[in-house]
């Protein structure tokens, strides 16, 4: 390689790595958080993203969001609003999709309705009525004896509830659940594969 192609590739592997280093710069996570006790009721109005609800440290909700397209960065917007036992989350996010970690008392009962994305729910001990129009939803539910009911639904996709014995594909599968447990789970989804496990 003769010396003007030495320059060009040098000056290629600075553009590379200077861009590198922006991009990572510009997705680096933000967050904020709240004070709330364990024991309430958190209700969730999601915009479409890839969200993970599991159980945090200590009495808080905190949000963490990475972008996962540099040019939608500051474009994520979130409310977090408490009124006595009862917090109130909104996020709207761009188009292109968020990564979202949502970390909550480990006891607390969720109402989560997301417009479309992958939800993920570990660690959470509480009812959860959940619903998204499409996309893939996990909940990890637990013992199956902390129920009182459980309702599942996916219009069409799979539907899988391996600790109620439940596995179903095709259009319109549903199924429901007693038990003697105090809580309850009602999860709806239109489009995509639903997991309780």
């Amino acid at each position: 390689m003769n010396a003007t192609g030495r320059s060009v590739a040098v000056f290629a592997l600075l553009l590379v790595s200077a861009a590198g280093a922006s991009a990572q710069a510009r997705t680096s996570p933000q967050s904020a958080e709240k004070a709330f006790a364990a024991g309430g009721r958190v209700w969730m109005d999601l915009s479409a993203g890839d969200y993970r609800i599991q159980a945090g440290a200590g009495d808080r909700v905190r949000v963490e969001w990475t972008y996962t397209d540099p040019d939608d960065v500051g474009s994520f917007r979130h409310e977090m609003r408490v009124e006595g036992r009862d917090l109130t989350l909104r996020t709207r996010g761009p188009r292109g999709g968020m990564r979202v970690v949502v970390e909550v008392p480990a006891r607390s009962d969720l109402t989560v309705r997301l417009g479309a994305g992958d939800l993920r729910i570990t660690g959470v001990e509480g009812s959860k009525d959940l619903s998204s129009w499409a996309g893939n939803v996990v909940v990890d539910v637990g013992a199956p004896d902390a129920y009182a009911s459980v309702e599942a639904s996916v219009t069409a996709g799979d539907l899988s509830a391996r600790p109620f014995s439940v596995d179903k594909s095709g259009l319109f599968r549903s199924f429901s659940w007693k038990g003697s447990g105090r809580h309850r789970l009602k999860v709806r989804l239109t489009a995509g594969d639903l997991e309780l496990r």
